[in-house]
């Protein structure tokens, strides 16, 4: 795990060059204007929901578009004859990028409901949500090789993945939602501003922890298989 500081410094350099940065405090200010005009809007609901999205955005979608601009210019082949380890590797991403997740989403807090917030859910929240999207955007991209493919199929895992927010919203009350890792996100995300049952947490840091789990397993044997065997 030697290399793993240099490595962080350097993609947080490249995340400020490649404008992930600038993107995401962008996309927050945009939300929180959005929110002072409409002030109906502006309730826990939304304000988590947007919250959850953060991360979720910005862990799937940014993974994917590093990923593939490191498989264009072969430098993630260039990588893998380094004494770069794979978790090395993935670990610098889930830190970046959970860094700059952290931020954007506290800067939509302060910026937005104005009110006691349990910081305790705010970052166990975002940093297990981040966590677990860099993970399963780093799954969906690496077998692909240009963006279009990885557009189709981030999309539809994007979409799957976010459908708890159909429960979140009231407009479905079904237990199969807690099936999905990201109802649990939501859970901690809207303790953020109200209360959440203790039942309800334990399940929500467990079954994320669960699937952060698994997903660093998938990750570390996709990473081995699709780039440095370079298999289909």
């Amino acid at each position: 795990m030697k290399h793993l500081a240099p490595m962080v410094r350097w993609y947080l350099l490249l995340d400020y060059r490649f404008n992930i940065i600038h993107i995401s405090l962008v996309t927050v200010a945009l939300w929180s204007i959005l929110l002072y005009v409409f002030p109906p809007a502006n309730t826990a609901k939304i304000v988590g929901a947007l919250i959850f999205l953060d991360p979720a955005i910005l862990g799937f979608v940014f993974i994917g578009a590093l990923v593939l601009y490191e498989k264009t210019n072969r430098s993630l082949q260039a990588l893998t004859v380094t004494p770069m380890e794979s978790r090395e590797y993935l670990l610098t991403h889930i830190i970046t990028l959970t860094t700059i997740a952290l931020i954007a989403s506290l800067v939509l807090v302060a910026l937005t409901r104005g009110v006691a917030v349990n910081y305790l859910y705010f970052v166990t929240g975002v940093i297990l949500t981040s966590v677990f999207f860099v993970l399963a955007g780093f799954i969906a991209v690496s077998r692909f090789s240009s963006v279009n493919e990885y557009f189709i199929a981030g999309s539809v895992a994007l979409l799957v993945l976010n459908a708890p927010l159909i429960y979140h919203f009231g407009l479905s009350d079904s237990w199969l939602f807690f099936l999905f890792p990201t109802q649990a996100s939501l859970l901690l995300l809207s303790g953020i501003f109200e209360p959440v049952s203790l039942p309800d947490s334990v399940y929500a840091v467990v079954m994320l922890s669960i699937w952060i789990a698994i997903g660093y397993l998938f990750a570390k044997k996709m990473f081995y298989t699709h780039i440095v065997l370079g298999g289909q």
